[in-house]
Order: structure tokens, then C-alpha cells, then sequence
């Protein structure tokens, strides 16, 4: 589960970050980089992954008073450039190491808002694109 930290009317850092509803589509692709070589020895190559290029596709129809998708169409409406977001994913299927019953592993990441295209569809107002990685992720344990 997906958690947002819409930033304050201030610009300070989110300290509080809310549930990613009303999105049609939310998928994670790793787009791993690989190192790959062909050994005379062998019939098939090798690879290896030297590093990945992370990034999250997105889908929504605008809802009012959704303040996340809000602030993701006012990226896509007023064509800014360098807006980056928290966001914290909850594995709720991963205990880790957790000492509480009710703590479970979390990842937190900072994003880059990537738009790519905003329309009518047949019954709502509909923006798409991506959130590309600006961090590496930090693990902690959320409730």
C-alpha cells in the first residue's frame, strides 16, 4: 500500500503522508541495468544487474478533495519542472523484524512527477505518466 506526502502550503517537507486512492493504474517497473558477456566456454550468455532505473507508472481520474491527485494535476496543468515527492510503501505481507504485531516493513522514496498526458475520457478527466527515482530507498517499519 501507497502513501503520498503532498507538501505543505509552505513548502516545508511532508510530515504526514496519506493513502494513494482513486489511481486506476500504479505499477512498479525495476528496469533493471545489466552487465551481460559471452564466455567462449559457453553456449549462452551471462548477465548480471549493476544497478536499476526505477520507476512507477500512473493512471487516475480527478476526483475533487483528493488533495494527492490534486497536487499530481497541478504538475501535469501548470507544466512544472523539478517537482519531486515522498512516497512510502507499506509491505503489509512483511513483518522483518518488527517487535510490534502492528509495524510492518516500509520503503520510502523520493520521486520525480514525470506527466505525460491529461484528457477527457468518456465519463471523467483522466491524467497519466510517471514518478521516476531521485533516492535510494530508506527501509524503516510503519503502522
Amino acid at each position: 500500500m501507497s502513501f503520498y506526502g503532498v507538501p505543505a502550503n509552505d513548502g516545508a517537507e511532508p510530515t504526514e503522508f496519506t493513502r494513494m486512492e482513486k489511481f486506476t493504474t500504479l505499477s512498479e517497473s525495476k528496469n533493471p541495468t545489466t552487465y551481460e558477456r559471452q564466455y567462449v566456454d559457453k553456449d549462452s550468455s551471462d548477465s548480471d544487474v549493476t544497478g536499476y532505473g526505477t520507476s512507477w507508472s500512473y493512471n487516475f481520474d480527478m476526483h475533487e478533495n483528493n488533495p494527492i491527485l490534486m497536487d499530481i494535476a497541478s504538475v501535469h496543468d501548470d507544466e512544472l519542472t523539478g517537482e519531486t515527492r515522498n512516497i512510502v510503501v507499506v509491505d503489509f505481507f512483511d513483518k522483518g523484524e518488527a517487535t510490534k504485531e502492528d509495524e510492518f516493513v516500509a520503503r520510502k522514496r523520493e520521486f520525480s512527477i514525470l506527466p505525460d498526458a491529461s484528457g477527457d475520457g468518456t465519463d471523467a478527466l483522466q491524467y497519466s505518466g510517471s514518478f521516476g527515482v531521485k533516492s535510494e530507498p530508506v527501509k524503516g517499519y510503519a503502522k
